[in-house]
């Protein structure tokens, strides 16, 4: 067996493996994607908090579909839209951190995707963003 005949044998291998193999539910990578962005809205939010800018924000559903808005002043500044399979719900109406970083209202935000929920939680004395991971979170693996 020459050489030309061993590299065209493992490419249709690999090519058959290529198509047979199903690929990967990216809505699982979106829904990680949007989790660990919504987090760091959060902690972006608490920051001018701190720094005395009175932003809060709220979580929201416009036309069937999950958001979150940054306000300041009753202004809307900021609108993120997720995509149409995720669902962000939130046990709290208004998140907003003082001036000290305390936050206004504790709670938990969840973020959806088919049966994987990831949860994000403001704790109610230090007001840290937290959010389960790996072996901790709800995930079947």
């Amino acid at each position: 067996m020459s050489l030309a005949e061993l590299i065209i044998g493992m490419s249709l291998v690999i090519l058959l493996i290529g198509i047979v193999v199903p690929k990967a539910d990216s809505g699982y990578m979106k829904s990680e994607w949007e989790r660990r962005k919504l987090c760091s809205e959060l902690r972006l939010l608490k920051r001018k908090n701190l720094a005395g800018i009175g932003e809060y924000m709220r979580i929201a559903k416009v036309n069937n579909k999950s958001c979150y808005r940054t306000f300041f002043d009753l202004k809307l500044i900021r609108e993120e839209y997720v995509d149409d399979n995720i669902k962000v719900a939130s046990n709290m109406k208004k998140i907003m951190f003082k001036s000290d970083g305390i936050p206004m209202d504790s709670g938990t935000i969840e973020i959806r995707y088919k049966e994987k929920t990831y949860t994000i939680t403001i704790t109610p004395i230090s007001g840290r963003i937290l959010f389960k991971e790996g072996i901790y979170s709800n995930d079947k693996e």
